[in-house]
């Protein structure tokens, strides 16, 4: 072997497809939620049947395949007939009901909207949808400003399906009741996957991204360990492209422990940087649960004494977990459930 043959030259890359290491990434197979799969699609079947499909509600902590799996669902449906819409859209991005409205008349490609009101977009949709049954997914459903829209979607599209996904497990019982009773939700959550399975998934995404003997699986149980942690596969994807990067930068042909420890400071930085962007009124809360971590929620409560409600407290806590500084986790110890407030072990991140 020549003393060049271990650098890397400037036209070449560590990666087969970077594309695989992103959070949106679909690949052919979603590992560990077929289940979960196979029941959003029979709340779809009925479409088939030019019949209203069910409406779903999907739930579950952020970065355990949600999005990920429904939209691999939409995507078969899209491959196997046009002769049912499949529409996704992301609530953070399009978050008020004019928003949401003009990307969909954007994705059925509807024409001269622009200085069309609120009301005049809803018409243009249900004509549009109703021209043949649709299945409408709105993720981060907690980030929409004004959810009467679902009742408007749910009263003028004759044949669908709506897939509501959120992270926060209480947005369903702040819902107005008259849209709740108007959508009549299924039910679905997803659980975190197990430190096996998140081991598997990087697996997957490794085959997908780099080209062989780039990354080594001596280095992957680090990873998974450090996504585990964080109950996020998104942070093993992270670490991954980011410890590839570093190594195109050093003109290395593989990478090492050295690239991944140094994207796990990065990580580690980023994260300090998060929680920097809080807002005051959540960071004295954060610094709170720092100095009384592993608390249940309502105890937690009583112990901060706050003047705002137990709800409002509720979702100051999904906020934080969202932001990704703190975990909350539902038990069902003793008579009923409790949901522990733990912080999300960063510090064990740099002792790989």
């Amino acid at each position: 072997m020549g003393v060049f043959d271990k650098i890397l030259k400037d036209s070449e890359t560590l990666f087969q497809n970077e594309l695989a290491l992103d959070y949106t990434f679909i690949p052919p197979k979603i590992q560990f939620r077929e289940n979960q799969q196979a029941y959003i699609a029979s709340c779809i079947k009925p479409l088939f049947n030019n019949r209203s499909g069910k409406n779903l509600l999907i739930s579950g902590s952020p970065g355990i395949g949600k999005t990920v799996a429904t939209r691999h669902v939409l995507k078969q449906l899209s491959d196997e007939t046009e002769e049912i819409s499949a529409l996704y859209i992301n609530c953070w991005k399009k978050n008020s009901a004019y928003k949401v409205l003009h990307e969909i008349c954007s994705l059925l490609d509807i024409k001269f909207i622009e200085s069309l009101t609120t009301e005049q977009l809803a018409k243009k949709v249900a004509s549009a949808l109703n021209k043949k049954p649709a299945v409408l997914c709105l993720d981060e459903i907690d980030k929409l400003d004004q959810p009467d829209i679902l009742y408007t979607l749910s009263e003028d599209i004759l044949k669908k399906s709506l897939i509501l996904i959120t992270n926060d497990r209480s947005w369903l019982s702040s819902l107005d009741p008259r849209i709740k009773s108007r959508l009549s939700l299924d039910l679905l959550e997803f659980q975190p996957y197990s430190l096996q399975e998140v081991q598997e998934i990087l697996k997957q995404r490794i085959n997908y991204a780099f080209y062989p003997r780039v990354f080594s699986l001596e280095l992957l149980p680090h990873v998974a360990h450090a996504a585990n942690q964080a109950k996020d596969v998104r942070t093993g994807l992270y670490l991954l492209k980011e410890s590839a990067l570093l190594a195109e930068a050093e003109s290395s042909r593989s990478i090492t422990q050295q690239h991944l420890d140094a994207a796990l400071k990065k990580l580690e930085n980023f994260q300090l940087r998060s929680q920097a962007e809080i807002p005051k009124d959540k960071q004295s809360l954060l610094e709170f649960i720092k100095q009384n971590p592993n608390k249940p929620s309502l105890e937690l409560y009583k112990l901060y004494n706050p003047k705002s409600s137990y709800k409002t407290f509720q979702r100051k806590l999904q906020d934080l977990e969202s932001a990704g500084v703190i975990r909350l986790e539902v038990r069902n110890d003793g008579p009923g459930k409790s949901t522990i407030v733990s912080l999300p072990l960063q510090e064990t991140l740099d002792r790989f």
